[in-house]
């Protein structure tokens, strides 16, 4: 029988690639979907975490600024591009760059940066410089003009050290949080430093402020734009620098863009999917393996099959093979029981006819005697052939008959090598003690059988080899001998009933063809196997596989 090949590409891995593709395409149309309704850009990460984590950054950075003269923010700028990563450009105004400006910028980023528009500076107090409507307020009270508590940082009840609780008190403002300008040695104002060094309180800047993230025009990298305030609000020109950062990828270090968030709930949904359709595969290809082992079972010859019953297509098909199978095996017994019957009812005419024959044996002249020789031959013959058919049939269709016992193995052996192979040259390796459990009778007819195939195809010259050796719970006999040996593609049609490898054989060299039909038939009604295979290096090997005694 030809064993069947293993799947190339087992059909629960082509449904789970099915579903990855599935959900593929569904997380795709969802982006496009998404992007053409609401015209997502990368600016739209600036509502998340990416500008939370921007917006700490350009904190950070205007902080240490504010802190040093102006002469050593490049200094700065280098010790934060390291720490992040990522190149980082200071631009006070167009064209104002500290330190080296950013080359090769893309057309697209170039077009944002000089698009960034910095706060306006307040116009001086005085006579002929109203305040803006909506700030106007005595300056003597100390307290900031209206509108203004929007630009100071002093959270939601303006608590933040006893500047803070003095505006919300409506108090005014200590003369020491506002110290004179420094005055030279006769009194004059000295020139600002144009390089102050600012204090360290951040209570009253603002806040920085991202301005734009963008991917530069023909994939030049990733950049940003960071609005930070470098001055105090209460400067007569406020500062805003921007801050612009490049990445060479879109997570820009975890800056940009942090793909670990995404990575999670991609693997989530995979997880959830998996956990909703796993079930439903696995169910479905159980199933079908189910039915593919039914189907092997019937190839083989084993029709007592039984499929579980589902109430779908699959359900019905394994139905459908059940009930092929029952019918397969009627009609196998019903041949078979037909074979028996014809055998049965040709042994009492054989009789009559040898009897008939002895008889005639005395009556016949001399010359006469050849031809009735030759007629008691053919009735010796054709008496072996239903002696055959009569096993074939007792060992095939009553297997529950059988006697099963625990018996050792080696001197069923030996017996039938002295019966079959007289003067034979045997080469027997057998375990000592090594004992099977199966019908004695038929365990011997079936060796019986297979010697007496070697002798008769090896002739004269005939060197057999038995094997028998412990392998799990069972016990692996194997007779090899040294003849012509059979072709590869007939291997698995020996223990057909009447098969012979070459049809031009005759019944002396090939005989019946019923002897390994009866050696498969005794084998599997004691609960074993066996098989043929090319011996080396030539001949036909015939292996049992018979259940080991005291193993159920």
């Amino acid at each position: 029988m030809k064993q069947p090949r293993g799947a190339r590409f087992p059909l629960m891995a082509k449904m789970l690639l099915w579903l990855l593709v599935h959900l593929a395409v569904l997380a795709a149309a969802f982006f496009l979907f998404v992007a053409w309704q609401l015209r997502l850009g990368l600016d739209s990460f600036l509502s998340g975490t990416a500008g939370e984590r921007l917006r700490d950054v350009g904190e950070e950075v205007a902080t240490d600024l504010r802190q040093a003269p102006r002469r050593d923010w490049q200094e700065i700028l280098q010790k934060h591009q390291s720490k992040l990563g990522v190149e980082l450009f200071l631009q006070l105004g167009p064209g104002d760059w500290i330190g080296k400006p950013p080359t090769k910028v893309p057309g697209n980023v170039d077009q944002r940066i000089k698009g960034f528009r910095r706060p306006e500076p307040r116009p001086g107090r005085g006579p002929n410089n109203p305040p803006p409507p909506g700030r106007e307020g005595p300056p003597e009270d100390g307290r900031p003009p209206r509108g203004m508590e929007d630009d100071l940082d002093l959270g939601p009840r303006g608590d933040q050290g006893p500047l803070g609780e003095a505006l919300a008190q409506g108090e005014p403002l200590p003369e020491d949080d506002f110290p004179p300008p420094p005055r030279g040695p006769r009194g004059r104002p000295r020139p600002v430093d144009p390089e102050p060094m600012m204090p360290a309180s951040n209570d009253l800047r603002p806040r920085a402020r991202p301005d734009f993230l963008a991917r530069g025009a023909g994939g030049d990298g990733y950049w940003a734009g960071i609005d930070v305030p470098l001055f105090q609000p209460r400067a007569q020109q406020p500062l805003h620098g921007l801050l612009v950062l490049r990445a060479a990828d879109i997570s820009g270090n975890g800056l940009f863009f942090n793909l670990k968030p995404w990575l999670i709930g991609a693997l989530a949904v995979l997880g959830l999917s998996l956990l909703l359709w796993v079930p439903f595969f696995f169910g479905i290809t159980r199933y079908l393996s189910r039915l593919s082992k039914a189907t092997e079972a019937i190839a083989d010859g084993k029709f007592e099959v039984r499929v579980p019953s589902r109430s779908d297509e699959l359900g019905a098909l394994g139905s459908s093979i059940e009930g092929m199978a029952s019918r397969l095996d009627r009609l196998v017994r019903g041949q078979k029981r037909f074979l028996g019957d014809v055998a049965h009812e040709l042994c009492s005419p054989l009789a009559r006819i040898r009897t008939g024959l002895g008889v005639m044996e005395f009556g016949l002249a001399p010359e006469q005697q050849v031809r009735l020789e030759s007629i008691e031959e053919d009735v010796e013959e054709l008496s072996r052939l239903v002696s055959e058919v009569l096993a074939f049939t007792k060992a095939s269709t009553a297997p529950g008959a059988v006697k099963l016992e625990s018996f050792e193995l080696g001197p069923v052996v030996n017996l039938a090598l002295s019966r079959e192979c007289p003067g034979i040259k045997a080469e027997v390796t057998i375990e000592p003690g090594l004992s099977v459990r199966a019908d004695r009778n038929l365990l011997a007819r079936a060796i019986a059988n297979v010697c007496r195939n070697a002798h008769r195809h090896a002739g004269e010259d005939c060197a057999l080899q038995v094997l028998a050796s412990k392998q799990g719970g069972e016990v692996e006999l194997r007779i090899s001998d040294n003849g012509p040996g059979v072709d590869a593609g007939d291997l698995p049609r020996l223990f057909e009933p009447f098969y012979r490898p070459d049809a031009a054989r005759t019944r002396e060299a090939g005989g019946t063809g019923l002897g390994l039909a009866i050696v498969r038939a005794g084998v599997e009604a004691s609960g074993g196997t066996v098989r043929a295979e090319a011996a080396e290096p030539k001949g036909l090997a015939i292996v049992f596989r018979l259940p080991l005694a005291g193993e159920e």
